[in-house]
């Protein structure tokens, strides 16, 4: 038994792990599609030798692969730029509407008072 808050850290840490098993999952899948391809680009060459066959694959797995973890890095890196973005309208939108609320604040207090001033003037 981990004790208290240990449910709240044993959930994050099986969505971590599941996480990173979606992300193994995905990878192999990707890698099993490439492999796919360059062996179907393999197989319209049908005067490759065995050998210049097996070159063939694995280059062109290689090449798609790399490409697409350039596109995912892309994504990532641009995923990451709103996610700033977001986040310091966020403060500010929160910002704003702490102002605003304690100027409201501000004004009924001070109409409030100015009613009891006037009301005890009569």
């Amino acid at each position: 038994m981990s004790g208290v808050g240990g449910g709240a850290r044993d959930s994050a840490d099986t969505a971590a792990g599941f996480a990173r098993l979606e992300g193994y999952l995905m990878a192999n899948a990707h890698v099993v599609a490439a492999r796919t391809a360059a062996e179907g680009l393999a197989d319209r060459m049908p005067w490759l030798t065995a050998d210049e066959r097996t070159e063939l694959v694995r280059l062109s797995t290689a090449d798609r692969i790399q490409a697409s973890r350039e596109q995912f890095e892309a994504v990532a890196g641009r995923a990451r730029e709103l996610e700033a973005q977001y986040d310091a309208r966020y403060r500010e939108l929160r910002r704003r509407v702490l102002c605003r609320t304690v100027a409201c604040l501000v004004a009924c207090l001070t109409l409030c008072a100015t009613t009891i001033v006037l009301t005890a003037l009569r």
